[in-house]
């Protein structure tokens, strides 16, 4: 009995002594566990570049394209007159093809107060009857006609210069005036003299924008320089004049 274990424990022995001296068991590392804290903030949600520029990019209000009222020819090219009617001058002219602003209106909606086409620095009158306006036009303003008066006077002397003997006066010298309007009115004026004289007042009728030609007689009685005006006194104070020499030989 006694041999029987110690055969048993020899065994042993020699199997222990048989198994390799550097022989290890290789056991797999644990996964690494990261220790990230909790946050409290939730993980951002990514946004399309589309987004994020049309919200970083301010709107822009669009602006508002001034309105304008405008006239154009119906068929036929029109005059622009310097006065809501025909009796006024004609200033410029609306061609086919061609627009005028309008910048105000007759009382009666007859006639348009635009811009002119040919000097858009002046204004002048269309008549609605011939011309098409398009655009808001109850908002234009109502412009009173123009004031009509005289705008221009012109004179001479027949002759300018005059030498007589000095014993043949009196002499006679002739003066005519032209004198012109912008439109229907009627006209009063008077002859002036350096010498003191002075006409009666007349009156004459002008029924549209013309020019008209008054004439007179003066009598010389001396050699001197003379001047002669045509004083206008309505419906404007305006004068014209021009002057003339006589002179004698004893």
């Amino acid at each position: 009995m006694r041999n029987r274990q110690w055969i048993v424990v020899l065994v042993l022995i020699l199997a222990s002594c048989n198994l390799p001296a550097d022989r290890t068991t290789d056991t797999p590392p644990p996964d690494p566990i990261l220790d990230t804290p909790p946050s409290s903030t939730s993980t951002p949600t990514l946004v399309p570049i589309e987004t994020l520029l049309a919200v970083d990019t301010p709107t822009v209000a669009p602006t508002s394209t001034p309105s304008f009222i405008l006239a154009s020819p119906k068929d036929q090219p029109v005059n622009c007159r310097y006065g809501p009617g025909i009796a006024y001058a004609v200033v410029g002219a609306l061609i086919v093809g061609r627009q005028a602003e309008v910048i105000g209106k007759s009382i009666d909606v007859t006639w348009w107060y635009v811009k002119n086409p040919n000097d858009p620095s002046t204004n002048c009158w269309l008549s609605a009857d011939f011309v098409t306006v398009t655009g808001n036009v109850d908002s234009v303003p109502v412009v009173g006609p123009p004031e009509i008066g005289v705008n221009n006077i012109r004179v001479r002397v027949e002759p300018v210069s005059m030498n007589v003997g000095c014993s043949a006066f009196p002499q006679s010298v002739s003066v005519s005036a032209e004198i012109t309007t912008n439109g229907p009115t009627l006209v009063t004026w008077r002859w002036e003299t350096s010498a003191g004289g002075v006409s009666e007042e007349k009156t004459l009728l002008f029924e549209s924008e013309a020019t008209k030609t008054v004439q007179t007689i003066l009598t010389i009685w001396s050699a001197n320089d003379y001047w002669v005006n045509l004083h206008v006194v309505l419906p404007n104070d305006r004068s014209g004049g021009a002057n003339f020499k006589v002179t004698c030989t004893p």
